[in-house]
């Protein structure tokens, strides 16, 4: 499992920052570096507040998991399930798959680029508002004729309040740095996976 999955995380990683390397190089590759400008740079904090929101950020969004995954009746369509019951054995593969496959790839994408970008052309309120709302319907996408729709709308909702709420965090606390959301991002995945991996 853990090889196959090490596959898919390189691959997702690449599709998911190619498109974002490609409009840098063709865009701004004269005035920034990559990095830089797709916002993977050490965070700077100003104050608690950031560590209080961060805090509070990662409760709401595991429990907003928890019920979202007690709320499945077929625990088989969501992400985690690939990790059911595989017990201590499955911890290193949680972490490749809650840190850089779905935390790192979709950080880049979506905060990143997606958001980055939105903002620097419509401001931060519409462009943070516009990147979270595509972050959610992915989600929703992805159950799409496999979950009542009533439960892809939930989805849709919480997935793009978590997406802005990471925007924010970023952008106004962390001085433009993508690491705060993809920290949080990996550790609510990690631990959604958890409660199925024992």
């Amino acid at each position: 499992m853990t090889s196959q999955l090490l596959i898919n995380t390189i691959f997702q990683l690449i599709i998911f920052t190619l498109i974002p390397f490609l409009w840098w190089f063709f865009s701004a590759r004269k005035s920034e570096k990559f990095l830089i400008w797709i916002g993977l740079i050490k965070p700077e904090f100003n104050n608690s507040k950031t560590l209080i929101l961060s805090v509070l950020a990662i409760i709401i969004m595991l429990l907003l998991g928890i019920f979202l995954t007690n709320t499945f009746e077929d625990s088989s369509v969501l992400a985690s399930y690939q990790f059911s019951e595989l017990g201590f054995g499955g911890i290193i593969p949680v972490l490749i798959y809650a840190f850089f496959q779905t935390g790192l790839s979709e950080e880049i994408l979506f905060r990143g680029f997606l958001g980055k970008r939105l903002s620097h052309k419509f401001g931060f309120t519409v462009g943070n508002i516009v990147q979270s709302v595509l972050f959610g319907l992915v989600h929703g996408v992805l159950l799409f004729g496999n979950v009542p729709i009533s439960l892809v709308i939930l989805v849709v909702v919480l997935t793009s309040a978590f997406g802005w709420l990471m925007g924010y965090l970023n952008e106004k606390m962390g001085n433009g740095s993508i690491i705060p959301s993809w920290i949080i991002h990996g550790l609510v995945n990690t631990i959604s996976a958890f409660l199925v991996l024992f």
